[in-house]
């Protein structure tokens, strides 16, 4: 993945978390939900989906070109032979883009904020060594303890202005100095606010939260939510502290009394009892009587759990994220396959039209394709692309097969590239280069030796049959023996000193030897990477094995296994090695 797409990435997420974060606070605001559990729930929830978002969605996948390389390559002239030297450009020497310097600048920003966070942890562990025990500990703390079910160490220290606790296992409440001198009640109330703390684990919850401020330092959509939650947490904490001591206005008091101490400082990410700029959105929610009626708590949060799945697939549809597709290389075919090509077990790509070649038509073009429980696609439809492009890719796609196994729905997408370029450039390297590199005519028709290959793996195919009567079979093979005498005519006149043998190798007159030979070679046409992959693992070839008889016979019943439509050709080299082609008849 590209800089400039990783930040465009980061773009997009930041605009889908944004709209999301915006929906949630204006629905809450709409539907009045402000009961501080309910609430706690609600802002934690619109978080994760927030944070899940880039696994919950379709990536949109774009195909990036690959970086061209300086190379001469000789290219055959088809009018005289010669051989002349194609020079492909260069790519220039890479510059710092800015995308690149965003980038940084974000990654520094995160190490900052980081870094921040491990000094936090530093001041806290400073402030957990340096603190005195609060002995003898006063009986209001001792009440607190037995109310609230659970135990904490109780310490005292000057670094602090007000009542701290953190430490998930060995969990410790931190008070100033000043909190011997202060009312029982008082005591009571901090106490056992500190300990509904510990007895939550909000500590974990705080530090989780302040991480993910880390990672989204610059989205301030995401600080807000983090925010909210805290504030919300800190909310219920009061709510319940309130039911202990049956008292909201001694708890009022007890906000008070602590609040013209300064809280600490955002280095310790612990949960505080007082943070001045909550102090009154606190007060005015303890003080707060009305309270939503349960069937409405549930039809509000119902409704805006539907409205906000409505805003994320609105929002991921119109700021989708990218993912980088196989690039195309230098060399580049007229038509390839941008999408869909996964598991395709076979399928021709469409001649470059005429008539688009002549009007410059270029572009993709994106199909939805039906697939069949055999993998065949058995109906296609064309979603968007050039109209001159259309045709060509429609009648393409209908002759595609995929792998049965790999099919995970009955409907996928494909789309097809049709490069002018490359068009061009395959025309320009002229007729005589396309005949000797694809062995077909320039038409596009099968030459007379693939036709007779073709009837030959079809004979192969029909022999294996277990259907076919005796009398069928001796007369298959009888069309056998005589087909593979005139490829070995066809072949020879064309100049190739090459006979085939009953085991169906084409081999040089030269060598007239019957041991085995090795492999050298495993090559495809029209034929898929996972295909061809499956082929081989059935049969456990590998380069350098030797070609028995019996290997050929296991390549064969492979390649059928794997798809109807494959046949295998094989060549020796003359030097002891062979040479495997798997090819799709479609």
């Amino acid at each position: 993945m590209t800089a400039a797409m990783w930040l465009r990435n980061l773009v997009a997420f930041a605009v889908q978390a944004g709209v999301l974060v915006l929906a949630g606070a204006l629905l809450a605001r709409l539907f009045r939900i402000r009961e501080p559990r309910p609430s706690l729930a609600y802002w934690r929830t619109l978080l994760l989906v927030c944070l899940l978002l880039p696994l919950c969605q379709p990536w949109q996948i774009v195909t990036a070109p690959s970086a061209a390389v300086v190379t001469t390559a000789p290219v055959a002239d088809a009018s005289n032979g010669s051989v002349s030297e194609v020079r492909e450009p260069s790519a220039e020497p890479a510059s710092i883009s800015l995308e690149r310097v965003v980038l940084v600048v974000l990654a520094g920003g995160l190490a900052a904020r980081g870094a921040w966070l491990v000094i936090g942890a530093w001041v806290l562990g400073r402030i957990r060594r340096t603190a005195t025990p609060l002995e003898p500990l006063p009986e209001a703390i001792t009440r607190a303890q037995e109310r609230v079910g659970v135990s904490a160490a109780m310490c005292v220290s000057t670094r602090v202005a007000g009542p701290l606790t953190f430490g998930l296992l060995r969990p410790v409440v931190v008070f100033p100095p000043g909190v011997t001198a202060m009312d029982g009640s008082v005591q009571h109330a901090i106490a056992c606010h500190e300990l509904l703390h510990v007895r939550r684990r909000d500590w974990l919850f705080q530090v989780i939260e302040e991480s993910v401020r880390t990672i989204f330092w610059f989205h301030p959509a995401i600080w807000w939510l983090v925010g909210h939650i805290q504030l919300t947490r800190e909310q219920v904490v009061d709510q319940a502290a309130v039911r202990l001591i049956d008292s909201r206005e001694r708890y009022v008091e007890a906000l008070l009394a602590v609040a013209i101490a300064k809280s600490p400082g955002i280095l310790t990410p612990a949960p505080a009892f007082l943070r001045r700029s909550l102090l009154k959105k606190r007060v005015a929610q303890i003080l707060q009587e009305s309270t939503m009626t349960t069937r409405r708590l549930i039809l509000a949060m119902g409704a805006s759990a539907g409205a906000l799945a409505l805003a994320a697939v609105l929002v991921v549809r119109s700021f989708p994220l990218e993912a980088q597709g196989q690039p195309q290389t230098a060399s580049g075919k007229p038509v390839t396959i941008v999408k869909g090509g996964e598991h395709l077990l076979h399928g021709e790509l469409p001649e470059y039209p005429k008539r688009a070649m002549q009007q410059h038509v270029e572009g993709d073009v994106t199909l939805d394709l039906a697939v069949d429980d055999q993998g065949e696609v058995s109906d296609a439809r064309v979603l968007n692309g050039p109209d001159e492009l259309r045709k060509a890719a429609l009648e393409a796609v209908l002759g595609w097969h995929y792998a049965a196994s790999s099919i995970r729905s009955a409907s996928t997408q494909a789309t097809l590239r049709f490069n002018l370029a490359a068009a061009a450039n395959a025309e320009f390297r002229g007729v005589a280069y396309m005949v000797e590199s694809r062995g077909e005519p320039a038409k596009g028709e099968l030459s007379p030796a693939q036709k007779t290959e073709r009837m030959i793996a079809e004979l192969e195919a029909a022999l294996r049959d277990p259907k076919v009567t005796g009398t069928q079979r001796e007369e298959y093979q009888q069309k056998l023996v005589a087909i593979r005498q005139d490829l070995e005519k066809i072949r020879a006149s064309q100049g190739r000193r090459v006979y085939v043998t009953g085991d169906g190798i084409e081999r040089e007159k030269s060598d007239r030897s019957t041991g085995p030979l090795r492999l050298v070679a495993f090559k495809t046409e029209r034929v898929s990477q996972d295909a061809a992959a499956e082929v081989l693992k059935r049969t456990g070839l590998k380069i350098g094995d030797p070609i028995t008889e019996d290997a050929m016979k296991n390549l064969r019943a492979a390649a059928t296994a794997v798809d109807e439509h494959f046949y295998v050709n094989m060549r020796d080299d003359g030097k002891g090695g062979i040479s495997i082609v798997l090819v799709s008849r479609d």
